[in-house]
């Protein structure tokens, strides 16, 4: 059995509120992400997700419980580089994770901080550029770029630091349907060569496309599983004030008027098919 990409071990994340209260951002969860998964977290603003996604990089450690990225503790300092060396993130908004004026020093950033030799560091600009398919502009200043090519810079950013996983908190939020395209046919090359994937999103055509969807609610995992067992749950994701994908709802809507439609419908094409019959 492989070491887990990430554990939690009855996790939980605390703050205080105004009050002097202790406030739940995150209660007792408990999974594993193995190497190589793509695994989308959902929930609705103010779940948790995002608070979770800050323990994998350690920009978060737990108030209770344990948090171990490749059998490391995050809550060791000791391991705070090797960590970050593993796991890179990608944020909401790409203007603030660039660092640099002409993208190929951008992606250079990471590895020169690591010290990595300028030779070497050549070669892992040059890949990781290729990786997400930008390597057209790798002289161009980022602000010349569209959204859908500032998340791919930076996600080249993370490729160049050799990281095993990549999270992106919702990293589509502020693209057009073409950048957001982008995005995600660059995440799913990447994890089809092995990199473990983890996507927090409020966009359920893009959970669909993932292995595993896990549904957090007020800091409590609710559902995990396939995206076809999660998302016909269709009454339970609504009631928890979820989006559930349009041939999910739309097949569930069928069969409360009484037409017979089978239980596992999370695509359009699944659904042409069933209405054809």
């Amino acid at each position: 059995m492989s070491t887990p990409m990430i554990k939690l071990d009855h996790m939980s994340h605390t703050y205080e509120d105004e009050n002097g209260q202790t406030v739940y951002a995150l209660k007792d969860i408990s999974l594993e992400i193995q190497p190589g998964e793509f695994v989308a977290v959902i929930g609705t603003n103010g779940s948790g997700k995002s608070t979770l996604a800050k323990h994998f990089n350690v920009l978060l450690v737990p108030t209770e419980g344990t948090c171990e990225v490749l059998g490391m503790r995050t809550d060791d300092p000791a391991n705070l580089w090797k960590i970050r060396q593993n796991v890179g993130m990608v944020f909401q908004n790409p203007d603030n994770q660039i660092v640099a004026a002409v993208v190929e020093e951008d992606v250079a950033f990471g590895p020169e901080n690591l010290g990595v030799p300028p030779e070497e560091i050549r070669q892992r600009v040059s890949d990781a550029l290729a990786r997400v398919r930008m390597t057209a502009f790798a002289k161009h200043g980022p602000h010349l770029l569209s959204g859908g090519q500032k998340q791919r810079v930076a996600i080249a950013g993370i490729l160049a630091m050799q990281s095993r996983c990549i999270v992106l908190d919702e990293p589509t939020a502020m693209l057009d349907p073409v950048g957001r395209k982008e995005v995600m046919d660059t995440i799913r090359q990447l994890n089809q060569e092995g990199i473990t994937v983890i996507i927090i999103t409020h966009f359920m055509e893009e959970a669909v496309q993932a292995g595993r969807v896990i549904v957090i609610h007020h800091g409590e995992v609710k559902m995990d599983g396939t995206p076809r067992e999660v998302f016909t749950h269709v009454d339970e994701l609504l009631e928890l004030g979820l989006d559930v994908p349009v041939p999910a709802e739309l097949a569930a809507r069928l069969r409360r008027k009484g037409i017979p439609i089978e239980g596992s419908i999370i695509s359009k094409e699944e659904l042409g098919d069933a209405l054809c019959q």
